[in-house]
């Protein structure tokens, strides 16, 4: 599974990344990603409003550990 590791970036650099990444996922057709934000933080907090809002992601959960999000794309027709 790819992943995409947020620590030590700002919010806008997380923003960013994450955004390229699931455009770059989605464009591979991949269709299951790990997003890691960290257990704590405002990236932890802000990327359930990112995934929402991107019509690339089916949806998230969070892993089991707490540390990250397993994120499904949407298909690419």
């Amino acid at each position: 599974m790819r992943k995409l590791d947020l620590h030590d970036l700002t919010l806008e650099e997380a923003y960013d990344e994450f955004n390229e990444f699931i455009n770059k996922a989605y464009s591979d057709n991949i269709n299951k990603v790990e997003v890691i934000t960290g257990k704590s933080g405002q990236i932890r907090r802000e990327f359930p409003y990112w995934s929402e809002n991107s019509h690339q992601i089916k949806y998230h959960e969070i892993s089991w550990h707490g540390g990250s999000f397993v994120v499904k794309i949407e298909k690419k027709y």
